[in-house]
């Protein structure tokens, strides 16, 4: 499943990944602070939401819910990489959640980004997927996004 961002979505992905960017750095949130991966996350988050035909979460400050966009009751986090071949990651304090996912999103050539594939809260966050960055699938390992169509649909 691919989706193209038209120029008012890559404008928003800027402004907002910008804003989220620069709200982090104020209030001193731990990790690499990088505005290229905000932009491209929030990029993500749109091509998500554009595809299920809901509003993306717009929070500039930190995040409370825990997720960008519900349907049907599951909260789903979306991650995005820039690599074709990028792993699903979540960080080392996040905890598994009953009726969550997280959906993976590569940007292929942008503004293109790739549906790539999702996994279960329980299932990512295990101790054997533990790995220096944080609970790390790939790509083989993800469910099909045809399965999460179907868990909508329901």
């Amino acid at each position: 499943m691919i989706v193209t961002l038209n120029q008012l979505e890559r404008d928003l992905a800027v402004a907002a990944g910008t804003a989220r960017h620069d709200q982090n750095v104020a209030n001193e949130i731990p990790g690499n602070h990088n505005i290229e991966n905000d932009i491209r996350g929030m990029a993500g988050e749109i091509a998500v939401c554009k595809y299920y035909g809901v509003y993306p979460n717009l929070i500039i400050g930190p995040n409370r819910l825990g997720y960008d966009l519900k349907l049907n009751g599951i909260e789903i986090d979306v991650k995005t990489t820039k690599y074709v071949t990028g792993f699903l990651q979540a960080g080392k304090n996040h905890f598994p959640q009953s009726g969550f996912i997280y959906l993976l999103v590569t940007a292929l050539d942008y503004p293109d980004h790739k549906m790539a594939g999702w996994q279960w809260s329980e299932t990512l966050i295990q101790e054997h997927n533990l790995k220096e960055h944080g609970y790390t699938n790939e790509q083989t390992q993800l469910r099909h996004m045809d399965e999460l169509e179907e868990l909508r649909r329901r």
